[in-house]
């Protein structure tokens, strides 16, 4: 879906607002699995869809937390949202990660799986240098349940996330 902040149409458009029944599929995100409850869109009449999603930097903060904080292995894309979220570039994540710049993409483009200590190594790189104190604060208790509980993903996890009157971001149940 396309969000266009100058969008012409927008105002003759059909306004909606998503519900835990009719999520707004949130593929800006970089992801293909995030979804929001509780955001106004526009539906214009040459199709495209416009979003107004408030607190993003909260949003994308909060599905990094998910990520690093779950159980589940890491997609390809999940590894190049968190490196974008840290601001990094390939060269300079790889580097971190003491993999050569080349595995790197090739993780990043699906290419080449993501083995358990590189899965491990990036969720501990980013809860170290991302600028999340409550992140940071349970990296220890994450560290101690990534050593005994990381699995293969066997299904795709659908991430939702709903805002309230006071536009914080929580998380919703998956429909």
């Amino acid at each position: 879906m396309e969000r266009m902040k100058n969008h012409n149409c927008v105002a003759s458009g059909v306004e909606k607002f998503t519900t835990e029944s009719e999520p707004f599929h949130f593929t800006d995100s970089g992801l293909s699995n995030v979804y929001l409850i509780g955001i106004k869109y526009y539906v214009c009449e040459c199709g495209n869809v416009v979003a107004e999603i408030p607190a993003v930097k909260q949003l994308m903060r909060l599905i990094a937390r998910d990520l690093v904080e779950g159980t589940a292995s890491l997609t390809s894309d999940e590894v190049r949202f968190l490196r974008k979220r840290l601001g990094r570039k390939s060269i300079e994540f790889a580097k971190e990660l003491g993999v050569e710049p080349e595995t790197l993409s090739r993780i990043e483009n699906g290419k080449v799986p993501i083995t358990e200590p590189l899965d491990k190594l990036i969720r501990l790189v980013y809860a170290v240098s991302a600028d999340d104190p409550d992140l940071l604060n349970g990296v220890t208790i994450m560290i101690k349940s990534w050593l005994t509980s990381w699995t293969p993903r066997t299904a795709e996890l659908k991430i939702v996330k709903k805002i309230d009157e006071d536009n914080e971001w929580s998380n919703a149940l998956a429909a």
